[in-house]
C-alpha cells in the first residue's frame, strides 16, 4: 500500500515537471520564433495555412503584393538586405497567421494564469506593451464600419491577446510590427494613434473609404517600411514629417482623389532608404494596365530636385495629377536604379532632360500627356533595357530620331502620337523587332512609309493616323500578319487596298480621309475584320467583298462612289453600326430587315427607293438618317421605335400625316433631333410633340403642314431650333414660345401667319436667328426690346404687314449682321446715332429696309458701318446727295477673292446637320434677295466677296461722288431712278470687281467714261440719261451691250451698237423732241409716273392724285424748258439736307 502511495506521489510529481517543462519548451519555441520563419520550409508551410483559412487580399484581387514580392525576389537574388521573414510579413494572410500565433501563445498564457512569478517570465505579459492594444482600440474608435467582422475581436476584455487580433501581426517581443486593413471597406478618418506604434514596420489601409488628412504624427514611426493607402479619399498631401521615416522602403498613395491637391515636400528627399514612391493614380509596375481610374489626384507645383537624393528608387509615378508644373528636375538623372518612371498626366513644362539618358536600368518611361515641347533628346537612344516609351500629347518638334539606329531592341510600346514631330518616317523604327505597338498618328509626318516596314513582323497595333503622309501603301506590310489593329485614317494615302490582303488577324482597319481608291477586294478574306472605316476616299465597286465577314460590327463607307445594292449586308447580324451616307448606292432599305442589333444607320445621299417599312423590326435604331434619298411611303414602321435619338429623313418623297410621331413622342424620351423637311407631310404637327423634352432640333420646313403652330412646343426645354418654314400654317406665333430660354433659331417664314410679334420673345435671350418673312403679320415691333437680344444675328420679316416706325433699340444689338424690313409698310425718317456714344451695329452686313415709305435724309451711321456687304435702300422716299466721305464702309474698299465667287457656293454641307444661318467660312449662311444685273438674284447665302448698293426709286440728288472709288470690292450697283446729275465720274475705273452698274432714269450728262469699259462689267444700264458723244469702243465695249443699255434717253449719243454713226450725228439735237423727251422724261420721275408704273388700278380717286401730281410738277417742267442753263446751276448749287455737293 505504502509503495502504491509513493508510486501515485512520484507520478504526480512527474506530471507537474512534464508540464512545466511543455510551458518552458513553448516559451522556448517562441524565443527562436525568427529562426522557424527563416525555415526553408516555411513559404511552403504559410502558402498552405493561407489557402486553409482563405486570402482576403486575393479574394480582393489587389495588384501590390504580387509586384512588390516579385522585385523584391530579385532584390534577394542579388544580394538584397530584406529578409524573407518580412516578406512574409506582408504577404501572409490574417487567418494563416492568427491560426499560427494562436497555437505558439496559447500555453504562455495558460501559465499566465497559473503563475505570475515562475522562472521570472512576468516580462511576457509585457505590461507596458498593453499601451499597443490601447493604440489599436483608440484606432477602431475613429472607423465607423467595415466588413467582414474583421475588428470585432478588437475588444478591452482580451486586450492581453492583442498580438491574436485579426489584421495584426507582432514580433517575438510581442510589438505590434504589421497592421493590414486592406478592402475591409472602412469608412472613418485617420487620427494620430497609429503614431505611438513605434515598432510598427507594415501599414496597409488601402481599398477602403477613409476620409481625412495623412496624419502628421506619422511620420515618428521611424521603423516603418512599408505605408499603404491607395484607394481612399484622403485629402491633403503628403506631411513633410514624413520624411522623418528614416526606414521607409515603400510609399504608396496611389488615387485619392481631386482633394488630394497639396504639394509634394521637399522632406521626402531624406528617405534614403526609400525603393518605390507611387503618387500618381495608378500602380502599373508592368505597364500591362491599359485602362485609367475614373479618379484622380490633384497635387500641383513643381516636384521636388531633392527626390534625386532617393538613389535606391526603382519605381517613381506622378501619374494623373493634372497640376504639376514646372520642369522635369535635371537631377532625376541620378536615379540609376529606377525600372519604373512616370511623369504621366501632369503639366509639366520645358524639355526632356538628355540626362534621363543616365537611366541604363529604365524600363518603362512615361512622359505623355504634358506640355514639353523642344526636340526629343538623342541621348535616350541608349537605354537599351527601355521596354515602353510614351511621349503622347506634347508639343514635341523636329524629327522624332536624329540617328539612323538606337539600343532599344527590347523596346515593345512606342507612344509618340499628339506632337509637332515632322519630316519623313522615323527610319530607325524599321529596326525594332521587338515591337507590338507603335502610335505615331496626330504628328506633321510627311513623305511616304517605308518599304521595309514589313520587318516589323511582331506588330499588332499600329497607327499613324493624322499625318500628311501620301504615297501607297508598302507592298511588304502583309508581311506584319500579327496586325490586329491598323490606323491610316487622315493622310494622303493613294493606291488601293491590296497591301492589306494577307493580313487575317486584323480586327480594326482605320483608312478613311483619305485618297484611297480600287475596291473593297482586297479584305474579302479578312474574316477577323470588327470594325473597318473607310469613309471619305475615292473606293468605287460594289460592297460585294464584305458578304462574308460575319465579325463586322462597325462598317464606315461614307463618302466615296460605291455603287450597287445594299444586299451585301443582309446577313451581318453583328452590325452595330452602318455608315454608308454619299455614294450612289441603289435598290432598298429590304437587305437591313434582319440585322437586329443595328444602332446606328447613315445611309443618306444616295439613290435609294422604297418605303420605311424594312426598318420596323429595328428595334435598337438610336440613330436613323436616310436623308436625301428618293424613299416614300409614311413614317408608320417608325411608330414604335423607343429607342430612338435622332430622325433624319430629309429631302425624300415622304408622304402621309405626322401622326406615327404621336407614339414616337410617349416612347422615345431620349430623341433630340427630328428633321423631316424638304417632304409631302400633310395635315397639322401634333402636339404631343412637346413632350419630347430633350428635343434640340426640329425641321419640319418645306412640306405641306396646316392649321396651328402648337402652343404645347413652348414645353421643348432644351430646344435649340424650330424651323417650320414654307408651310401653309396659320393663326398666331404663340406668346407661349417666350418660355423658350435656350431657343437659339426661330424660323418660321414663309406661312400664313397673322397677329402680331408677341413680346415675350424677348424672354429668348439666346435668340440669334428671327425669320418671319413673307407672313401676314401686323402691328409694328417697336414693341419688342431688342436690348434683351444680346447674342441677335439676324432678324427678317421683309414681306408682312407691318409698320410704324424703325425700332430704335435696334441700335442695341451688337451682333447683328442680317437687318431685313424690307416690304413692309414703315414709315418716317431713320433715327440717327447722335444719342449714342459709340458707333452702332458694327457687325451688319446686310442692311435691307427698301419697299417702305421711309422718308428724309439717309442717317450717317449708315455710311460707317465697317462690316456692312448688302444696303438696299430702294423703293422708299429718301432725300438729300450721296455723302463724299464713304472710308467708313471698310468692308467695301478691300478686294475679297474673284468676282466669280460672288454667286456661286463652293462650300461644303455636312451630310447630317442641317444648314444654320450663322457666319461660317466664307459666307453668312441667309437668304436674301438683291436688285442686280437687270433682274431679282435670289442668293442662297451671303459671300463675303459680295458687295452690294441698291438705292434705286429715292428721291436722291446731286453729283455721283468721287468717293465712290474707295469701294474697291463693290459688285453690284444700282441708282436707277433718282435726281442724281452731272458726269458720271472717273473713279469708276477703279471699281475692278463691278459686276452689275445700273445708272439708268437719272440726269447724267457728259460723256461714257472709257473707264467702263473693265471686263468685269457684265451688266451695264445708262438709259434715260442725256449722256452724249461716242460710245468707247474699247474691250469690245460697244458689241458687249445691246442697245437698251443706252436707250432709250441719250439722243446725243453715236456709235455701236446705236443706229446712229457720229458723222451723221445732228448737232443740233436739242429741238423740239428733246424737250419733249426730257418733260416726259421728268415726269417719268415724278409722283405720276411712280403711281402709273407700280400698276394701281385706275380709279376717280387716281385719277384726281394725277391732276394735282400734275398740276404741281409741270411749273418746274416749263421753267426747265425754258431756262435750261439757270435749273441746272441751281442744281449745282443747292442744298440738300445737310451735305452741300462739292464745286
Amino acid at each position: 500500500m505504502l509503495l502504491i502511495l509513493v508510486l501515485c506521489c512520484l507520478q504526480l510529481g512527474a506530471c507537474a515537471v512534464g508540464k512545466e517543462d511543455t510551458i518552458f519548451g513553448e516559451i522556448s519555441r517562441i524565443e527562436t520564433l525568427d529562426e522557424t520563419l527563416q525555415d526553408p520550409d516555411f513559404d511552403a508551410r504559410a502558402e498552405l495555412a493561407g489557402k486553409q483559412h482563405g486570402s482576403i487580399n486575393s479574394e480582393r484581387g489587389l495588384p501590390l503584393a504580387s509586384s512588390v514580392k516579385a522585385h523584391m525576389d530579385h532584390q534577394q537574388a542579388h544580394g538584397g538586405q530584406r529578409s524573407e521573414r518580412e516578406l512574409q510579413q506582408f504577404r501572409l494572410q490574417n487567418e494563416a497567421v492568427d491560426t499560427l500565433l494562436t497555437n505558439r501563445h496559447e500555453p504562455l498564457h495558460r501559465f499566465q494564469e497559473e503563475s505570475a512569478h515562475s522562472r521570472g517570465i512576468s516580462r511576457t505579459l509585457l505590461q507596458d506593451s498593453f499601451g499597443e492594444a490601447d493604440v489599436l482600440l483608440q484606432f477602431k474608435t475613429e472607423i465607423e464600419n467595415y466588413t467582414d467582422n474583421a475588428l470585432d475581436g478588437w475588444t478591452t476584455g482580451n486586450r492581453s491577446t492583442y498580438c491574436l487580433w485579426t489584421r495584426v501581426i507582432c514580433d517575438d517581443e510581442l510589438h505590434v510590427i504589421s497592421l493590414n486593413f486592406s478592402g475591409l471597406q472602412m469608412h472613418g478618418t485617420l487620427g494620430p494613434s497609429l503614431g505611438n506604434l513605434e515598432y510598427l514596420e507594415d501599414l496597409d489601409l488601402s481599398h477602403n473609404f477613409l476620409s481625412s488628412k495623412l496624419p502628421v504624427e506619422w511620420g515618428q514611426l521611424q521603423r516603418l517600411q512599408t505605408l499603404i493607402v491607395h484607394d481612399n479619399f484622403l485629402f491633403g498631401a503628403v506631411p513633410a514629417e514624413y520624411g522623418n521615416m528614416s526606414s521607409l522602403r515603400i510609399l504608396y498613395i496611389g488615387v485619392q482623389g481631386w482633394f488630394f491637391n497639396g504639394s509634394i515636400p521637399e522632406e521626402l528627399g531624406l528617405l534614403s532608404e526609400l525603393e518605390v514612391l507611387a503618387l500618381g493614380a495608378l500602380f502599373n509596375f508592368d505597364a500591362k494596365q491599359e485602362y485609367y481610374p475614373y479618379l484622380s489626384n490633384m497635387m500641383r507645383g513643381s516636384i521636388p530636385k531633392s527626390i534625386a537624393n532617393c538613389t535606391k528608387l526603382w519605381y517613381l509615378d506622378f501619374f494623373g495629377n493634372n497640376y504639376l508644373t514646372g520642369p522635369i528636375p535635371r537631377e532625376y538623372g541620378q536615379l540609376v536604379n529606377l525600372e519604373y518612371l512616370s511623369f504621366d498626366r501632369n503639366n509639366f513644362t520645358g524639355s526632356i532632360p538628355s540626362e534621363l539618358g543616365n537611366l541604363t536600368k529604365i524600363k518603362y518611361l512615361h512622359l505623355g500627356n504634358n506640355a514639353l515641347e523642344l526636340e526629343f533628346p538623342v541621348e535616350l537612344a541608349s537605354l537599351s533595357e527601355l521596354e515602353f516609351l510614351n511621349v503622347e500629347s506634347n508639343f514635341l518638334t523636329g524629327n522624332f530620331l536624329t540617328v539612323e539606329s538606337t539600343s532599344w531592341g527590347r523596346l515593345e510600346k512606342l507612344f509618340i502620337d499628339g506632337n509637332n514631330f515632322r519630316g519623313g518616317f522615323p527610319r530607325a523604327v524599321t529596326a525594332m523587332t521587338a515591337l507590338t505597338m507603335f502610335d505615331m498618328s496626330s504628328n506633321e509626318f510627311t513623305g511616304s512609309l517605308p518599304e521595309d516596314l514589313g520587318q516589323l513582323a511582331n506588330l499588332r497595333e499600329f497607327s499613324f493616323g493624322n499625318n500628311q503622309l501620301d504615297g501607297e501603301l508598302p507592298k511588304n506590310l502583309n508581311n506584319c500578319t500579327q496586325l490586329q489593329a491598323l490606323d491610316a485614317v487622315g493622310n494622303k494615302l493613294t493606291g488601293t487596298l491590296e497591301p492589306l490582303r494577307n493580313l487575317s488577324l486584323l480586327v480594326n482597319l482605320g483608312a478613311a480621309n483619305n485618297n484611297l481608291t480600287g475596291t473593297l477586294e482586297p479584305l474579302r478574306t479578312l474574316s477577323q475584320l470588327e470594325s473597318l472605316y473607310a469613309a471619305n476616299n475615292r473606293l468605287t465597286g460594289m460592297l460585294e467583298p464584305l458578304r462574308n465577314l460575319s465579325h463586322l460590327v462597325h462598317l464606315y463607307a461614307s463618302n466615296n462612289r460605291f455603287t450597287g445594292t445594299l444586299d451585301p449586308l443582309r446577313n451581318l447580324s453583328l452590325l452595330v453600326m452602318l455608315g454608308a451616307e454619299n455614294n450612289r448606292l441603289t435598290g432598298t432599305l429590304e437587305p437591313l430587315r434582319n440585322l437586329s442589333l443595328l444602332e446606328n444607320l447613315l445611309a443618306g445621299n444616295n439613290n435609294l427607293t422604297g418605303t420605311l417599312e424594312p426598318l420596323r423590326t429595328l428595334s435598337r435604331l438610336g440613330s436613323l438618317y436616310v436623308a436625301n434619298n428618293r424613299l416614300t411611303g409614311t413614317l408608320e414602321p417608325l411608330r414604335n421605335f423607343s429607342q430612338l435619338g435622332s430622325l433624319y429623313a430629309s429631302n425624300n418623297r415622304l408622304t402621309g400625316t405626322l401622326e406615327p410621331l404621336r407614339n414616337l413622342s410617349l416612347l422615345s424620351a431620349v430623341i433630340t433631333y427630328l428633321l423631316l423637311n424638304n417632304n409631302n407631310f400633310q395635315g397639322p404637327i401634333p402636339a404631343e410633340l412637346g413632350k419630347l423634352r430633350n428635343l434640340i432640333l426640329i425641321l419640319l420646313h418645306n412640306n405641306g403642314l396646316s392649321e396651328s403652330i402648337p402652343t404645347s412646343l413652348a414645353d421643348l426645354k432644351n430646344i435649340q431650333e424650330i424651323n417650320l418654314s414654307n408651310n401653309f400654317l396659320t393663326g398666331g406665333i404663340p406668346p407661349e414660345l417666350g418660355r423658350l430660354l435656350y431657343i437659339e433659331y426661330l424660323i418660321l417664314h414663309s406661312n400664313n401667319l397673322t397677329g402680331t410679334i408677341p413680346a415675350s420673345l424677348t424672354n429668348c435671350n439666346y435668340l440669334r436667328n428671327i425669320r418671319l418673312s413673307n407672313n401676314k403679320l401686323t402691328g409694328n415691333v417697336t414693341q419688342i426690346d431688342f436690348l434683351q437680344f444680346r447674342f441677335l444675328e439676324s432678324f427678317s420679316v421683309n414681306g408682312n404687314q407691318l409698320g410704324g416706325e424703325f425700332p430704335v433699340s435696334m441700335y442695341n444689338c451688337t451682333n447683328l449682321m442680317l437687318l431685313d424690313l424690307s416690304n413692309n409698310e414703315f414709315s418716317g425718317e431713320l433715327p440717327d446715332n447722335y444719342e449714342y456714344s459709340q458707333p452702332v451695329l458694327r457687325k451688319l452686313r446686310v442692311l435691307k429696309l427698301s419697299s417702305n415709305e421711309f422718308g428724309g435724309r439717309v442717317p450717317g451711321w449708315i455710311w460707317k458701318l465697317p462690316e456692312l456687304q448688302v444696303l438696299d435702300l430702294s423703293h422708299n422716299s429718301f432725300t438729300g446727295v450721296w455723302p463724299t466721305n464713304l472710308s467708313g464702309l471698310e468692308g467695301f474698299s478691300h478686294l475679297q477673292a474673284s468676282p466669280d465667287d460672288a454667286g456661286g457656293d463652293s462650300r461644303a454641307i455636312h451630310v447630317i446637320l442641317p444648314e444654320r444661318v450663322e457666319v461660317e467660312g466664307r459666307g453668312l449662311l441667309e437668304q436674301i434677295s438683291i436688285e442686280a444685273k437687270g433682274s431679282r438674284l435670289e442668293l442662297e447665302y451671303v459671300l463675303k466677296t459680295l458687295f452690294s448698293i441698291d438705292l434705286s426709286y429715292n428721291q436722291l440728288s446731286g453729283r455721283l461722288p468721287y468717293a465712290l472709288g474707295e469701294l474697291r470690292g463693290l459688285t453690284y450697283l444700282n441708282l436707277t431712278h433718282n435726281n442724281f446729275s452731272g458726269e458720271i465720274p472717273q473713279v469708276f475705273g477703279d471699281l475692278l470687281r463691278l459686276q452689275s452698274l445700273d445708272l439708268s432714269a437719272n440726269y447724267l450728262t457728259g460723256k461714257i467714261p472709257l473707264v467702263l469699259s473693265t471686263p468685269s462689267l457684265s451688266y451695264l444700264n445708262l438709259s434715260y440719261n442725256f449722256l452724249e458723244g461716242e460710245i468707247p469702243t474699247a474691250n469690245a465695249f460697244s458689241t458687249r451691250y445691246d442697245i437698251s443699255s443706252f436707250k432709250p434717253g441719250n439722243d446725243q449719243l453715236c456709235g455701236a451698237p446705236l443706229d446712229t454713226t457720229c458723222e451723221a450725228q445732228v448737232s443740233n439735237a436739242s429741238g423740239s423732241s428733246a424737250t419733249l423727251r426730257a418733260l416726259s422724261f421728268k415726269l417719268l420721275d415724278g409722283t405720276f409716273w411712280r403711281a402709273f408704273e407700280i400698276g394701281i388700278p385706275i380709279g376717280v380717286v387716281i385719277v384726281i392724285g394725277v391732276v394735282i401730281g400734275t398740276l404741281r410738277t409741270m411749273p418746274c417742267a416749263r421753267h426747265w424748258l425754258l431756262n435750261t442753263q439757270d435749273f441746272a446751276r441751281h442744281f449745282k448749287d443747292g442744298r440738300y439736307g445737310v451735305f452741300n455737293e462739292q464745286t
